[in-house]
């Protein structure tokens, strides 16, 4: 039995590396100290208590309960392994963070550790402009290159002009494994007459959504979401997109596999399921929906509001401290495929500013905070650590089938990435589209044709046909 979750998962799913643009003109990268260029050089590991006083400025994209919790607690026990070290950890939303960080870490005194994202879109143009650095040498000497298979090492991974994806130097870990689920209410479940166990196909879970429906106030939705950010809509859908379209088929394409396509009958099946739960009422009011952050639905489903919410399994911790017993999770059944797949992969790369000062107490934190000593808070807190300690092995029934969800769909070789690592705007393209779509301002014909003409353009930027 493996212990490295994430490892073994995402060596089915990450694949051979893709070319990526060149630089930005005129861009220039910025100088590094010696200390940072020497790859040679010996790398501190521990007697950072002689250090002095230091202040490590952290900024983090966790945006729900469980791994802010986590975050916290192993910073606070890190501060007390090392009393001099002051760590000053700033929580941005996901969704502005990723849109901000480039130009914060371009300017003078950027933060010493971030939170990135895989894909061109943000890791591709960090790396680009020479504002993380290269961390090889401290995945040699915290072992994270063994604790991730080669294959998972990947979506960490990059040439050092940026050009390629895939491939190179690694410039970031993971703390966690995150996928996407099914979040289910049992009390309202209850009331409905409905059992998750005989949930066995898509079209069982699909059919049992009216049946639920009837069952609850005409306020309340059925599926539970939040898309103000309008990234959600896009993890919802991700839950099932895998029912029409083979997992293998979607990760071709967000690596720009030749001939790949977007604009394909299955995926078109996926957004009009979409589509059709929307007009059915299963979301609820639009209005609602839209002006509802991620964290907030989490949060009205903690306190008994709808009977699933379909996302991550970041907010594990957000339901369970409301649903208390009440709370299940389970991967959304095969569809048509007959294999189960879902958007999914290790959680946001942790990265070093190439102007740090303090590179190797910055590694020591990364470690802390995602290498082994982080198992057992990131079980306490309802995730899957993506380098797991044996020794840390959840024991609640809720917190089993989260990593059961994620061991599953591992197996199953139905992790699928997330979409929008295809190009940079394909996050833009993808939520205005669902937008549109959900707002019956476009057609799923559109909608598929315009994710596929932005998968186009940046093909042919990357040399493809």
């Amino acid at each position: 039995m493996r212990n490295r979750w994430v490892s073994a998962a995402l060596g089915v799913a990450l694949v051979s590396a893709v070319a990526a643009c060149g630089g930005t003109p005129g861009q220039e990268k910025p100088k590094t100290t010696q200390q940072n260029q020497g790859s040679a050089q010996a790398v501190q590991t521990e007697g950072f208590d002689k250090l002095g006083p230091v202040t490590l400025r952290v900024v983090s994209s966790e945006g729900s309960g469980g791994p802010r919790d986590a975050i916290k607690a192993l910073t606070k026990q890190f501060e007390a392994k090392y009393p001099n070290v002051t760590v000053k950890v700033s929580f941005r939303d996901f969704s502005s963070w990723i849109k901000q960080v480039k130009l914060t870490m371009a300017s003078s005194n950027p933060p010493d550790v971030i939170a990135g994202n895989q894909g061109y879109q943000v890791d591709g143009e960090l790396v680009k402009a020479g504002l993380i650095l290269p961390l090889d040498k401290y995945a040699k000497a915290y072992g994270w290159e063994k604790d991730f298979s080669d294959l998972a090492l990947q979506q960490f991974k990059w040439s050092a002009d940026g050009k390629q994806f895939g491939t190179g130097n690694i410039y970031g870990i993971a703390q966690s494994g995150q996928s996407t689920g099914v979040f289910a209410n049992l009390a309202k479940l209850r009331k409905a007459g409905v059992d998750p166990a005989s949930l066995k196909t898509f079209d069982d879970f699909d059919k049992a959504l009216a049946k639920i429906k009837a069952t609850l106030p005409k306020s309340e939705p059925v599926i539970m979401m939040g898309n103000k950010e309008q990234y959600p809509v896009i993890h919802v859908w991700g839950t099932f997109q895998g029912a029409y379209t083979p997992a293998q088929n979607i990760r071709d394409w967000i690596f720009h596999r030749s001939g790949q396509t977007f604009d394909t009958d299955a995926n078109k099946q996926s957004l009009q399921k979409l589509k059709q739960w929307n007009d059915a009422g299963y979301f609820g009011r639009s209005d609602d929906y839209n002006g509802r952050a991620e964290v907030d639905a989490a949060n009205l489903f903690g306190r008994g509001q709808g009977a699933f919410m379909l996302g991550g399994n970041w907010n594990a911790q957000t339901v369970v401290d409301g649903l208390k017993t009440n709370a299940a999770f389970f991967d959304m059944p095969a569809g048509p495929t007959g294999k189960i797949a879902a958007i999914g992969s290790a959680s946001v790369p942790i990265h070093i500013s190439s102007k740090s000062k303090h590179a190797d107490l910055a590694a020591a934190y990364i470690n802390f905070i995602a290498g082994k000593p982080a198992s057992q808070a990131l079980v306490n807190t309802t995730q899957v650590p993506a380098i797991v300690d044996p020794t840390a092995q959840p024991s609640q029934r809720f917190t089993q089938e989260v990593a059961g969800g994620w061991q599953q769909l591992v197996d199953a070789g139905g992790l699928t990435l997330y979409p929008d690592w295809s190009s940079p705007t394909m996050l833009e393209t993808m939520s205005q589209g669902f937008q549109e779509l959900l707002a019956n301002r476009a057609s799923v014909d559109d909608v598929a044709k315009r994710i596929q003409d932005d998968w186009n353009t940046y093909d042919k930027e990357l040399g493809g046909s």
